[in-house]
């Protein structure tokens, strides 16, 4: 059972990672239904934090549907250094207090756990509004995602793959995205 919602989780995040890539909004599509896979993989896992996580970002994907349409969302901007200051200092304060919350439960990483919950939230949030600082974002998220793939004690191969090539994808998203900014190639 595991193996199969891990393959699922993995084929449309392979999906939405193509799609996010190419700033197509049906990204959100098979975002929502990678959640769905996620949250019950994470249960049967025992990652609470990613199970959560999972939950909330399908309703996330579905904002971001529906945002990704208005015009006014539909321009790929940068985050200001107010902004960045702020995503950091969020992602460490939130971490810490999502670490104590699952350190009492029998999550077997919980601090990576944390960190990867709150940081997916925060790479999440710029992803639905357009901001290219996502990708860098979601690069240290992947790596650390690849990292609790690899510590857990049944290892989740096919969604360390997954993240193995987000890591990629990442890069070559913010290199896309910023290409779409400069006007020299349109989505």
């Amino acid at each position: 059972m595991l193996t199969c919602l891990e393959i699922g989780a993995t084929m449309f995040g392979l999906l939405q990672g193509w799609l996010v890539l190419k700033n197509k909004r049906s990204n959100w599509i098979a975002y929502m239904i990678q959640m769905l896979f996620m949250v019950f993989f994470s249960l049967n896992a025992k990652l609470y934090g990613d199970m959560v996580n999972s939950f909330v970002y399908f309703f996330i994907g579905l904002i971001g549907y529906i945002l990704w349409k208005k015009e006014n969302h539909r321009k790929i901007k940068e985050c200001t250094w107010k902004e960045r200051g702020l995503y950091i200092l969020i992602t460490v304060i939130a971490t810490f207090f999502v670490y104590y919350s699952l350190k009492s439960t029998s999550d077997p990483l919980p601090l990576i756990d944390a960190f990867t919950t709150v940081s997916s939230f925060v790479a999440t949030y710029y992803m639905v509004t357009k901001k290219i600082d996502t990708w860098i974002i979601w690069f240290v998220n992947d790596i650390f995602y690849v990292i609790t793939y690899w510590l857990l004690p049944n290892q989740a191969f096919y969604l360390l793959g997954l993240n193995l090539i987000w890591t990629g994808m990442a890069v070559g998203s913010y290199i896309n995205w910023k290409k779409i900014m400069k006007g020299e190639i349109h989505d």
